[in-house]
């Protein structure tokens, strides 16, 4: 990979922790579905919030690497949709194997 690319797994990795957290609370109450819509849509949102308030001085080390925000918080939720794809597809086949 490239460390334009690296440096924007890294940024995605920092706030799958929160989004997976926020979302696991939604997952209690409505389900698998409404889990994988809230990892896109509400914990995505909520980790981005978070990245705003506590690390806010974290993106001026990805603007000086010529990265924005937009294209920070584009190909994370690009990377979020493809780890939310590929963990949709091994639990259905944990689920039809077993």
């Amino acid at each position: 990979m490239n460390k334009k690319l690296r440096n924007v797994f890294e940024f995605f990795k920092s706030t799958l922790a929160v989004n997976l957290a926020a979302s696991f609370f939604v997952f209690l109450f409505g389900g698998l579905t409404a889990f994988n819509c809230s990892v896109l849509t509400f914990g995505f949102a909520l980790s981005l919030f978070f990245k705003e308030v506590n690390a806010k001085n974290e993106y001026v080390f990805y603007f000086n690497n010529q990265i924005s925000k937009m294209q920070l918080w584009l190909y994370s939720w690009c990377f979020t949709f493809v780890f939310l794809a590929v963990c949709s597809f091994v639990l259905k086949l944990i689920i039809k194997l077993f």
